[in-house]
């Protein structure tokens, strides 16, 4: 009869909502438990990179190199690039130039998945800098610092070298990614730990990763935050800065040009959340044989940063004053500046 067939069908329908409210927390479990799993492997590559840094320069890399006029420059996380990856992006870095430069903006744009935490979304500020979820101890990284194991008193494995975030997030290019513990963990935006997972990772310098509830006491954390070598309170000073972060990221789109030549010509777009488009910049970038890609990464050379697009700007105009202009067609030119012109009317005011 039809009730029975509609009790059966309520009987199929209950018994998969509870199997389906049984399984979903296990699966949330093992996803949580794989972020975990990834972070902490991300902390020991961090770690490894750093004892390779100071096996090679005999002292850690310094947390920010600050020049006598206060001009920060590049902080510890650029300095040891060449330690984590075969990117090329350290060879593309200008060391001469501030972190806040236009010669360096393609670079600092970009993802470093070892310093990001997995499952957080905030990856980008609002100006387009890529995040570092993940800071340094200021006892050993702070300004033009040169700290070596051997200051390490208490020894490598009671001294902290980094750990995970919870908020503030800061570019990993800024020369300032230094936090201490504080007295508790997951208790505001400002320290350390993922409520999510009741904690966090913490990196000793001997390389061992550590997991801290957020029950950890504040005398452990403060005698962690007072193993020596001790720096000064000017030594570990910060602006006063907080970055706005959020759901951001950076798409790129072709410029055409002729298809021979060596340089390529590329915008690139960072939207929001919403796919609102906040900012629009223009590169360029050359093209290397097979037998330039065998030189050392000292010659490689990273897109170079042409112009930036606001809402005022005369796009025709800057295009001509780049060398888009001879390596184009006039139709080629033209639709460059439509397209570009389409996106420019997307832009934020």
């Amino acid at each position: 009869m039809a009730w029975q067939r509609l009790i059966s069908i309520g009987l199929v329908l209950g018994l998969l909502l509870l199997a389906f409210g049984l399984i979903m927390p296990a699966v949330f479990q093992a996803r949580e438990a794989a972020r975990r799993s990834s972070a902490k492997n991300n902390l020991k590559q961090i770690g490894l990179a750093l004892h390779n840094y100071h096996d090679t320069h005999h002292c850690l890399p310094p947390g920010g190199t600050i020049r006598e006029d206060d001009v920060a420059m590049q902080g510890w996380i650029a300095m040891m690039m060449p330690y984590l990856d075969a990117s090329p992006y350290y060879s593309w870095l200008d060391f001469n130039e501030s972190w806040q430069s236009t010669e360096n903006r393609y670079v600092f744009d970009q993802k470093l998945f070892v310093f990001l935490i997995p499952g957080v979304e905030q990856q980008y500020t609002d100006s387009g800098y890529a995040l570092t979820h993940i800071m340094g101890n200021p006892n050993l990284l702070h300004r033009n610092s040169d700290v070596t194991f051997e200051e390490m008193t208490n020894g490598s494995s009671f001294t902290w070298l980094a750990g995970e975030t919870t908020g503030d997030f800061q570019p990993w290019c800024y020369p300032f990614n230094w936090r201490p513990l504080g007295t508790k963990l997951c208790q505001g935006s400002a320290s350390y730990g993922r409520p999510e997972w009741g904690g966090g990772h913490i990196l000793f310098a001997d390389g061992h990763i550590k997991f801290f509830t957020d029950a950890t006491s504040a005398q452990m954390l403060q005698r962690y935050d007072a193993a020596p070598p001790v720096a000064t309170k000017a030594e570990t000073a910060v602006p006063k800065k907080v970055f706005q972060t959020g759901d951001f990221h950076w798409d790129r789109i072709d410029l055409q040009s002729d298809p021979k030549a060596r340089d390529k010509y590329f915008a690139t777009g960072l939207k929001g959340a919403a796919n609102d488009l906040l900012k629009l910049n223009v590169y360029s970038q050359i093209l290397l044989t097979e037998e330039e890609q065998e030189q050392p990464k000292l010659y490689l050379k990273g897109p170079r940063l042409l112009f930036e697009i606001d809402s005022t700007t005369d796009i025709a105009a800057a295009l001509k004053e780049t060398p888009l202009v001879d390596a184009t067609t006039p139709e080629q030119l033209e639709a460059n500046v439509k397209m570009l012109q389409a996106l420019q009317k997307r832009l934020q005011k």
